[in-house]
Protein backbone atom coordinates (compact mmCIF):
# COMPACT_ATOMS: atom_id res chain seq x y z
CA UNK A 1 0.00 0.00 0.00
CA UNK A 2 2.50 1.98 0.92
CA UNK A 3 4.48 1.62 -2.50
CA UNK A 4 1.46 1.81 -4.39
CA UNK A 5 0.96 5.81 -2.63
CA UNK A 6 4.47 6.30 -3.41
CA UNK A 7 4.00 5.65 -7.03
CA UNK A 8 0.98 7.68 -7.04
CA UNK A 9 2.71 10.60 -5.35
CA UNK A 10 5.43 10.65 -7.83
CA UNK A 11 3.37 10.16 -10.98
CA UNK A 12 1.54 13.12 -9.81
CA UNK A 13 4.60 15.26 -9.16
CA UNK A 14 6.70 14.24 -12.17
CA UNK A 15 2.77 15.47 -14.15
CA UNK A 16 3.23 18.51 -12.29
CA UNK A 17 6.69 19.20 -13.46
CA UNK A 18 5.79 18.70 -17.06
CA UNK A 19 2.92 20.57 -17.00
CA UNK A 20 4.71 23.46 -15.54
CA UNK A 21 7.44 22.95 -18.20
CA UNK A 22 4.78 23.24 -21.01
CA UNK A 23 3.49 26.20 -19.57
CA UNK A 24 6.68 28.09 -18.99
CA UNK A 25 7.29 26.94 -22.71
CA UNK A 26 4.21 28.37 -24.41
CA UNK A 27 3.66 31.51 -23.11
CA UNK A 28 7.32 32.78 -21.20
CA UNK A 29 9.70 31.24 -23.21
CA UNK A 30 12.10 33.47 -25.18
CA UNK A 31 10.99 34.19 -28.82
CA UNK A 32 12.27 32.14 -31.78
CA UNK A 33 13.74 33.21 -35.05
CA UNK A 34 11.40 35.32 -37.44
CA UNK A 35 10.44 33.30 -40.75
CA UNK A 36 12.05 33.65 -43.63
CA UNK A 37 11.30 36.73 -46.14
CA UNK A 38 9.24 34.00 -48.23
CA UNK A 39 7.63 32.23 -45.55
CA UNK A 40 6.12 35.77 -44.28
CA UNK A 41 4.50 36.35 -47.38
CA UNK A 42 3.26 32.95 -48.22
CA UNK A 43 1.70 33.47 -44.26
CA UNK A 44 0.06 36.75 -45.12
CA UNK A 45 -1.13 35.57 -48.65
CA UNK A 46 -2.91 32.30 -47.21
CA UNK A 47 -4.87 34.55 -45.12
CA UNK A 48 -5.38 37.67 -47.20
CA UNK A 49 -4.61 36.88 -50.84
CA UNK A 50 -5.60 40.32 -51.51
CA UNK A 51 -2.33 41.88 -50.16
CA UNK A 52 -0.89 40.48 -53.42
CA UNK A 53 2.84 40.61 -51.91
CA UNK A 54 5.89 41.02 -54.31
CA UNK A 55 8.41 41.30 -51.44
CA UNK A 56 9.06 42.21 -48.23
CA UNK A 57 11.50 44.75 -47.91
CA UNK A 58 12.79 44.26 -44.39
CA UNK A 59 12.66 42.54 -41.39
CA UNK A 60 13.05 45.44 -38.33
CA UNK A 61 12.88 43.96 -35.03
CA UNK A 62 10.82 46.73 -32.84
CA UNK A 63 11.51 44.58 -29.53
CA UNK A 64 11.85 41.09 -29.35
CA UNK A 65 8.34 40.35 -29.48
CA UNK A 66 7.11 42.40 -32.51
CA UNK A 67 8.68 42.69 -35.93
CA UNK A 68 7.79 45.43 -38.25
CA UNK A 69 8.08 44.39 -42.04
CA UNK A 70 7.60 46.80 -45.26
CA UNK A 71 6.29 45.49 -48.03
CA UNK A 72 5.82 46.49 -52.10
CA UNK A 73 2.79 44.50 -53.54
CA UNK A 74 2.58 43.25 -57.23
CA UNK A 75 0.72 46.39 -58.45
CA UNK A 76 3.71 48.99 -56.60
CA UNK A 77 1.88 49.73 -53.87
CA UNK A 78 3.89 49.79 -50.36
CA UNK A 79 3.00 48.46 -47.48
CA UNK A 80 3.54 47.50 -43.39
CA UNK A 81 2.54 44.43 -41.99
CA UNK A 82 2.92 44.12 -37.85
CA UNK A 83 3.88 40.60 -36.38
CA UNK A 84 3.70 39.89 -33.15
CA UNK A 85 4.99 37.17 -30.95
CA UNK A 86 2.06 34.89 -29.35
CA UNK A 87 2.03 31.96 -27.55
CA UNK A 88 5.20 30.46 -28.83
CA UNK A 89 4.79 31.46 -32.19
CA UNK A 90 5.79 34.44 -35.38
CA UNK A 91 1.56 35.85 -36.01
CA UNK A 92 0.64 38.79 -38.20
CA UNK A 93 -1.50 41.26 -36.63
CA UNK A 94 -2.37 43.54 -39.41
CA UNK A 95 -1.18 44.51 -43.01
CA UNK A 96 -1.75 47.20 -44.41
CA UNK A 97 -1.66 47.57 -48.12
CA UNK A 98 -1.67 51.61 -48.30
CA UNK A 99 0.32 52.24 -45.20
CA UNK A 100 -0.18 55.49 -44.37
CA UNK A 101 1.37 56.68 -40.67
CA UNK A 102 -0.15 54.35 -37.91
CA UNK A 103 0.33 54.26 -34.32
CA UNK A 104 1.91 51.20 -32.78
CA UNK A 105 0.66 50.24 -29.05
CA UNK A 106 3.12 47.91 -28.56
CA UNK A 107 2.33 47.73 -24.87
CA UNK A 108 -1.28 49.81 -24.50
CA UNK A 109 -0.17 50.59 -20.67
CA UNK A 110 3.23 51.90 -21.22
CA UNK A 111 3.44 55.20 -23.44
CA UNK A 112 7.02 54.29 -24.10
CA UNK A 113 6.17 51.59 -25.92
CA UNK A 114 4.38 53.31 -29.22
CA UNK A 115 5.71 53.63 -31.93
CA UNK A 116 4.68 55.68 -35.50
CA UNK A 117 5.47 53.16 -38.50
CA UNK A 118 4.99 54.37 -41.93
CA UNK A 119 5.71 53.22 -45.94
CA UNK A 120 5.38 55.87 -48.61
CA UNK A 121 5.73 55.33 -52.37
CA UNK A 122 8.79 57.04 -53.35
CA UNK A 123 7.00 58.88 -55.82
CA UNK A 124 5.37 61.04 -53.12
CA UNK A 125 8.71 62.69 -53.60
CA UNK A 126 8.34 63.48 -49.53
CA UNK A 127 10.97 65.63 -48.07
CA UNK A 128 9.70 65.14 -44.19
CA UNK A 129 6.54 64.01 -42.39
CA UNK A 130 5.52 65.93 -39.31
CA UNK A 131 3.44 64.69 -36.64
CA UNK A 132 2.01 66.20 -34.09
CA UNK A 133 0.69 65.23 -30.39
CA UNK A 134 -2.52 67.41 -30.09
CA UNK A 135 -5.08 68.53 -27.62
CA UNK A 136 -7.88 70.94 -27.91
CA UNK A 137 -8.58 73.66 -25.69
CA UNK A 138 -11.58 73.16 -23.24
CA UNK A 139 -13.93 75.61 -21.03
CA UNK A 140 -15.89 74.71 -18.62
CA UNK A 141 -18.11 75.80 -15.24
CA UNK A 142 -18.54 73.74 -11.99
CA UNK A 143 -19.92 75.64 -8.88
CA UNK A 144 -19.47 78.43 -9.82
CA UNK A 145 -15.85 77.98 -10.97
CA UNK A 146 -14.35 78.59 -14.15
CA UNK A 147 -12.06 75.68 -15.55
CA UNK A 148 -9.59 76.69 -18.56
CA UNK A 149 -8.03 74.31 -20.09
CA UNK A 150 -5.25 75.37 -22.85
CA UNK A 151 -4.76 73.39 -26.42
CA UNK A 152 -1.50 71.70 -26.55
CA UNK A 153 0.31 70.74 -29.74
CA UNK A 154 3.91 69.01 -29.87
CA UNK A 155 5.26 68.97 -32.97
CA UNK A 156 7.87 65.63 -34.19
CA UNK A 157 9.31 66.07 -37.47
CA UNK A 158 11.21 63.28 -39.41
CA UNK A 159 13.57 64.19 -42.18
CA UNK A 160 12.36 61.33 -44.91
CA UNK A 161 13.63 62.99 -48.47
CA UNK A 162 17.07 60.77 -48.83
CA UNK A 163 15.72 57.55 -46.65
CA UNK A 164 13.88 54.49 -47.33
CA UNK A 165 9.82 54.57 -48.17
CA UNK A 166 9.19 53.16 -44.73
CA UNK A 167 10.49 53.78 -41.20
CA UNK A 168 9.47 54.06 -37.92
CA UNK A 169 9.77 56.14 -34.78
CA UNK A 170 9.44 55.82 -31.00
CA UNK A 171 7.33 58.71 -29.73
CA UNK A 172 9.36 61.40 -28.01
CA UNK A 173 10.02 61.23 -23.99
CA UNK A 174 7.96 64.68 -23.75
CA UNK A 175 5.30 63.21 -25.44
CA UNK A 176 5.54 59.81 -23.37
CA UNK A 177 5.26 62.35 -19.83
CA UNK A 178 2.22 64.19 -21.31
CA UNK A 179 0.01 61.24 -22.64
CA UNK A 180 1.28 59.38 -19.18
CA UNK A 181 -0.38 62.26 -17.25
CA UNK A 182 -3.29 62.47 -18.86
CA UNK A 183 -4.20 58.95 -18.83
CA UNK A 184 -3.54 59.18 -14.79
CA UNK A 185 -6.11 62.31 -14.64
CA UNK A 186 -8.46 61.23 -16.78
CA UNK A 187 -8.34 57.85 -14.91
CA UNK A 188 -8.85 60.34 -11.28
CA UNK A 189 -11.63 61.99 -12.92
CA UNK A 190 -13.82 59.89 -14.35
CA UNK A 191 -16.36 58.15 -11.71
CA UNK A 192 -17.42 54.61 -11.79
CA UNK A 193 -20.55 54.84 -13.18
CA UNK A 194 -21.82 53.61 -16.59
CA UNK A 195 -22.11 57.28 -17.72
CA UNK A 196 -18.30 57.60 -17.68
CA UNK A 197 -18.65 55.38 -20.94
CA UNK A 198 -20.88 57.69 -22.59
CA UNK A 199 -19.35 61.04 -21.85
CA UNK A 200 -15.53 60.76 -21.61
CA UNK A 201 -13.42 63.79 -21.30
CA UNK A 202 -11.76 65.53 -23.87
CA UNK A 203 -8.72 63.89 -24.73
CA UNK A 204 -5.46 64.10 -26.98
CA UNK A 205 -4.69 62.72 -30.66
CA UNK A 206 -2.01 61.82 -32.87
CA UNK A 207 -2.36 63.99 -36.07
CA UNK A 208 0.32 64.28 -39.02
CA UNK A 209 1.47 66.24 -42.16
CA UNK A 210 4.34 66.41 -44.66
CA UNK A 211 6.05 68.77 -46.98
CA UNK A 212 7.29 67.69 -50.80
CA UNK A 213 10.75 68.00 -52.08
CA UNK A 214 9.42 70.61 -54.14
CA UNK A 215 7.67 72.48 -51.47
CA UNK A 216 4.38 71.99 -52.07
CA UNK A 217 1.88 70.46 -49.78
CA UNK A 218 -0.52 68.68 -52.30
CA UNK A 219 -1.63 65.24 -50.25
CA UNK A 220 0.24 62.51 -51.86
CA UNK A 221 -1.30 60.33 -54.29
CA UNK A 222 0.37 57.06 -53.37
CA UNK A 223 -1.21 55.40 -52.01
CA UNK A 224 -4.74 55.32 -53.72
CA UNK A 225 -7.26 52.72 -52.53
CA UNK A 226 -5.67 51.24 -49.27
CA UNK A 227 -7.33 47.69 -47.52
CA UNK A 228 -5.94 45.91 -44.93
CA UNK A 229 -6.42 42.38 -42.91
CA UNK A 230 -6.04 41.92 -38.87
CA UNK A 231 -5.44 38.91 -36.92
CA UNK A 232 -6.42 38.58 -33.54
CA UNK A 233 -6.36 41.63 -30.73
CA UNK A 234 -3.80 44.14 -31.80
CA UNK A 235 -3.01 47.90 -30.46
CA UNK A 236 -2.79 49.80 -34.24
CA UNK A 237 -4.26 53.01 -34.80
CA UNK A 238 -4.76 55.01 -37.70
CA UNK A 239 -3.45 58.42 -37.83
CA UNK A 240 -5.00 61.23 -39.27
CA UNK A 241 -4.22 63.68 -41.92
CA UNK A 242 -4.34 67.25 -40.52
CA UNK A 243 -4.79 70.39 -42.87
CA UNK A 244 -2.84 73.53 -42.49
CA UNK A 245 -6.35 74.92 -40.63
CA UNK A 246 -5.56 72.69 -38.02
CA UNK A 247 -2.15 73.14 -36.82
CA UNK A 248 -1.27 76.04 -34.86
CA UNK A 249 1.11 78.38 -35.81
Amino acid sequence: MVNKRRRLFLASAALLLLLILVGYWFYFAPPGGFPGKQQAIKEMMKEYPEADIELIQDIIFIDSEHVLAPFITKDDGYGLSYWEWRKHRWEFARIDSGATPQLWKTNPKDPGSYYITWNFHPDNQLANLNFYLKKDGNFSISDGKHHYFPKVQMELKIDVGEKSSYGFTKIPDEWNEFITGENQLTASSMPNTIFSDFFPPAQFYIGWSFMNKDGSGEYPPFPGNSHGFESGDNHIEHIRYLNKEEIYQ
